[in-house]
């Protein structure tokens, strides 16, 4: 199951529509990428409008900034004319559906201390350093070039598997889809048609999706592309 493609032509991200036999309850899953057209947020967006609930990512936290600071850096690079989701998505406009799902920062902060002290100046030296080489020589293509994902991981992700990063992927993926996948779960309890958007980063959808299939008994009835941005 792909999530986002990389072609010749632009990047895309998958839409799934997921449905469970004699059960009214649906989800719509949106793998996000954070930076992209506007064009595409406001895909997203017109397609919330249907929701009834919307399940959204987002820690209040000043170290879970610090992994989000090239996005906010790729938004005044005027070449790449891109905005990031935070800015191109309003989630304003859904107010009263949207329950942030993720970790509270509280949470977050104190499984970040718990990181190796090597790992955590690794990434406060090789963060910002990413981000300025984004600033002088970055590109559509540039932020393009891994960004492909599926439902399993790649050959790419096996083979440069890290101690320490898997680590870091334990934190900001597997920990928070944990509580993402809670606030599915009590959902699932509910009675009556209600039509459930989770709008998360593409890698989050790994677990929910698989959690929704194989915990739940989910199936796909519709899947549809949205381009993220032309390369």
């Amino acid at each position: 199951m792909q999530f986002i493609e990389k072609n010749s032509f632009n990047v895309r991200s998958a839409i799934y529509h997921l449905t469970k036999d004699g059960v009214e309850l649906e989800f719509l899953m949106f793998p996000m990428i954070h930076v992209g057209s506007q064009n595409f947020y406001d895909e997203v967006g017109r397609r919330l409008i249907a929701c009834d609930l919307i399940l959204a990512e987002g820690v209040a936290s000043k170290r879970a900034s610090l992994l989000t600071l090239s996005y906010r850096i790729v938004k005044g690079i005027k070449r790449m004319d891109l905005v990031t989701q935070r800015d191109g998505l309003t989630i304003s406009n859904f107010r009263d559906k949207v329950v942030n799902s993720d970790m509270t920062g509280s949470a977050f902060d104190e499984r970040w201390s718990s990181l190796p002290a090597f790992l955590r100046a690794q990434l406060f030296l090789l963060v910002p350093v990413y981000a300025v080489y984004l600033l002088l020589f970055g590109t559509r293509e540039t932020l393009a070039e891994n960004i492909a994902l599926e439902d399993l991981p790649s050959e790419d992700e096996t083979l440069f598997e890290d101690e320490g990063f898997s680590r870091l992927d334990s934190l900001v993926i597997d920990e928070r889809d944990r509580w993402l996948i809670d606030h599915i779960k009590s959902l699932s309890d509910s009675n009556g048609k209600k039509l459930i958007g989770v709008v998360y980063g593409a890698r989050h959808m790994r677990n929910a999706i698989n959690f929704l299939m194989s915990n739940l008994n989910y199936r796909v009835a519709k899947a549809e592309w949205v381009t993220v941005f032309d390369l």
